[in-house]
């Protein structure tokens, strides 16, 4: 299974690098860095705890798991919300090639 979501640090490409280290187990699988899980994805295990110092990352994973179909309805809203930004900000590209166009995506960092 492939990771839910893109993290900065993302160990996607790197697992075959990785798994060649990775010991056969059947216990417990405890994952204390999540972050985007392409790790834990690629694995699939059965029994496992997985963490990471992001609350709010951590409180997506439990949206997942606890009330999918309500995380579902928000993602859409916010899906729909991003394709209106991006066919404006589109838009106004095309009619202001050389000018700097606010992006409504662009978070403020």
């Amino acid at each position: 299974m492939k990771p839910l979501i893109k993290y900065r640090g993302g160990k996607s490409r790197e697992i075959p690098n990785i798994e060649k280290h990775i010991p056969r187990f059947y216990g417990r699988y405890i994952e204390p860095f999540l972050g985007g899980g392409a790790l834990y994805f690629h694995l699939e295990p059965k029994d496992a705890i997985i963490n990471d110092i992001n609350t709010k990352l951590i409180d997506f994973y439990n949206g997942v798991k606890s009330d999918y179909p309500n995380l579902r309805k928000e993602l859409d809203k916010v899906e729909k919300i991003y394709e209106e930004n991006r066919h404006d900000f589109d838009e106004l590209k095309k009619l202001h090639p050389t000018e700097h166009v606010e992006d409504k995506n662009r978070v403020a960092v």
